[in-house]
């Protein structure tokens, strides 16, 4: 009876736990394989989107014209390692190319990663998009907005953020009203990314 008891309140609880444990991950690796190639297409597609629209190019909704314009649109620079410089986007009927760069920064409840578009001589951006955010819904998480990001088209920092509805100067923009930590770690990211652009095209031979 000894054995049994100690067998129950002791071995099998164990054998139980481990069994379940290989279960689960058994079928959390399963799904995560069995969906792995169509998270990338879907991560890649998301970054093409928005390197397209930080360009001033509008966006299909269809999945596979994004693509097509991308490929004919779009020219990724790299450096000798391979690793991406940044984006160079053909002009249209003769007209300059522009560039992006994907440039990322802290925001309040994680990393802010966004596409920032700019001018062939880089004196103004061509626009933005975010590509990853985790702030807070109905607050910080309206940079996503359209009013939002179309504010920087046609400008060019070091930016100073005023209150919403306020932005009047050539370098001024609006903040979000009640997100005061997302709007100015936005404000960090779009500033630091208009320096590293300098800095990437300049090495990458875009200018």
């Amino acid at each position: 009876m000894k054995r049994e008891g100690f067998f129950a309140e002791r071995v099998y609880p164990v054998l139980f736990m481990a069994l379940v444990t290989i279960v689960c991950i058994s079928l959390t690796s399963g799904i995560f394989l069995s969906t792995e190639d169509l998270v990338r297409s879907n991560e890649t597609l998301f970054i093409r989107r928005a390197v397209l629209y930080s360009a001033g190019i509008p966006v299909p909704t269809n999945s596979q014209e994004v693509m097509n314009l991308y490929s004919q649109r779009v020219e990724e620079v790299t450096d000798s390692d391979g690793e991406l410089l940044f984006y160079r986007i053909q002009g249209e009927a003769g007209t300059p190319a522009s560039f992006s760069i994907v440039y990322s920064g802290p925001g309040l409840w994680g990393e802010i990663t966004a596409a920032l578009g700019f001018s062939g001589d880089l004196s103004r951006m061509t626009g933005l998009d975010f590509i990853k955010q985790n702030e807070t819904p109905g607050l910080g998480a309206r940079i996503t907005e359209a009013w939002f990001k179309e504010q920087f088209r046609g400008k060019m920092g070091p930016f100073v953020m005023v209150p919403e509805g306020t932005a009047r100067g050539s370098s001024e923009v609006d903040s979000i009203t009640g997100a005061t930590r997302t709007s100015d770690a936005v404000l960090t990211l779009i500033n630091g990314g208009i320096e590293k652009a300098e800095k990437i095209i300049a090495l990458g031979g875009g200018r």
